[in-house]
Parts: structure tokens; sequence; C-alpha cells
């Protein structure tokens, strides 16, 4: 069984749109896909649409930020109620914020005289949630930069002279708005993050998961995480994070999860839908 359980489209800061993602993953042999764009749910009835009738298992998601101290956390959220007036409610003041800091980055830019306008940003952003991806794409396209990567690393990253910092939630709290909304909330990539000191605390306060295996994890990371996940007794997920052909991350599909893995994962997701039916 192969499953990519973190990829961004359109909806968010992907380069691809979620019918387009589905018609990939089927391409690519990939038997379960989950969308999980950043603060949005908007990609999910577009792609249940394109895999109704196919081969392909499609889980709603979604990737919510939160903050620990100076750290940016990311925590995945997977079989959402995606009409849950709550999470809705959520989304909404997170994209808010997300737009703010994007303004913030582009006048920060343009008082350096770097030649941007928040036109340009937006129009990369296809009406989703507009984030730190599309002011890089964006420099890309007027020739600023040569690619996202020097955006974020000369630019816009932490420590970067562009940097803005965002207001959101607590790790907590996110999983919590996951909860609420009939989900499965799982640390996304804590190798990246840097998030290890909060995942037994995360444990206690109802994470169900670990991405154990992401495309930015080494194998040593891989193992360390799913036998921690193990030893919780969360489940282990994994994917690429893929974003589309523009950004260095791995293709979709390409991130081997255990086969074991996906199955617990689906039978967990099938369990919460069922208590929340009742």
């Amino acid at each position: 069984m192969r499953a990519d359980l973190h990829v961004h489209s359109t909806a968010s800061d992907g380069s691809s749109s979620p019918s387009g993602l589905v018609a990939l993953a089927l391409e690519l042999g990939v038997d379960v896909l989950s969308i999980t764009d950043h603060d949005s749910v908007a990609g999910v009835a577009e792609a249940a649409a394109a895999a109704r009738g196919t081969a392909l298992t499609l889980v709603p998601g979604v990737e919510l930020s939160a903050v620990v101290g100076t750290r940016s956390v990311h925590v995945l959220g997977y079989f959402v109620d995606t009409r849950d007036e709550r999470l809705l409610a959520h989304l909404f003041d997170l994209r808010a914020a997300r737009l703010r800091r994007a303004e913030a980055i582009v006048a920060s830019l343009v008082a350096a005289g770097i030649p941007l306008s928040m036109d340009d940003v937006l129009r990369l952003s296809c009406d989703g949630a507009v984030g730190r991806a599309h002011v890089a794409r964006a420099l890309v396209d007027s020739r600023v930069v040569h690619s996202t990567d020097e955006a974020f690393a000369r630019l816009i990253g932490r420590g970067a002279p562009h940097y803005v910092p965002r207001d959101v939630r607590t790790p907590a709290e996110v999983v919590g708005i996951i909860r609420d909304a009939g989900g499965l909330a799982v640390l996304a990539h804590p190798g990246v993050s840097k998030a290890d000191d909060i995942i037994r605390p995360l444990a206690a306060d109802g994470l169900a998961g670990i991405e154990a295996f992401h495309g930015e994890h080494t194998p040593q990371q891989c193992e360390r995480y799913a036998s921690m996940a193990r030893d919780l007794r969360l489940l282990v997920t994994g994917g690429t994070d893929y974003h589309g052909p523009a950004f260095s991350y791995k293709d979709l599909g390409s991130v081997a999860v255990p086969a074991e893995a996906v199955e617990a994962f689906l039978a967990a997701g099938a369990a919460a839908r069922g208590a929340d039916a009742r």
C-alpha cells in the first residue's frame, strides 16, 4: 500500500490544483492521499470529487500552525469535519493572520528597495491561503532571486532581514481544535521543527500520531520517531510535503510509509468517524 499523507495544493501554497494532485497520485500508483493545505480545507471538496469512482482513498486533511517560544510547529489534522463551524472560524482567523504577515513582508521588501507588490503575491495564491511561499515565488518571478530556496535563505526565512513572525496558537490548542472537529491530530515533521520536547506533553493532550516518515527526515530520524510513536501508543504517519515542481521537496508518493502504519491510520480514522456518527 502506497500512501502520501502530506501534500499541498493551490488552496494554500502548492502549485498544483487539488484535482491535479489526485490525477498525479493515480498516475504514480498512490493508494492513499491526503491533501493537507496550510490553514485551509478549501481544496478538499474538489479533490474528493476528482477521486470519486477511482481506486484512490482520499483522506480529508489540513495543516495548522502553532508556536512554541520562537519555534514554528505544524500539526496535521486528518479526517476532520470540513464543515465544523469552530474549525472554519479558526481557519478564517489563521488565513487573515497569514495575509497580514505577507503584507508586512512585502512592505519590508519594498522599503529596502526590492521591486515587489502585494498584487504579485496575491496573483500566485489563486485565492487560497496566502503564505511566504507565494512571496518567494513572486520574488523568483520578479527575478530578484533565482529560486524559492534562495528567497527564504537570503530574504524572508527565519533569521533573514525581512522575516516576519506569525501570531498563532499553541500546539495544545491546535490539537484541541482538530479533535473538536472530529479529527486525528498528528505532529508534522518533528525533526524539521526540532519538536522532540513537546511530543510527550502533546500525547497527554490528545495527540494521535507522529509524522515519522517525512521527506526531510533522515532514515535514522524516521526510525527514531516511529519507535517513539510506538512507545507512546501513537499512530505513525508519513508524507512528502509535496508543494509542486517549483519547490525542492520530494516527489509526490516518494516517501515510503510502512503498510501496517497506513492500515492502522485508516482504521483509527474510521473509528473516529464512527464515534462522531454515534
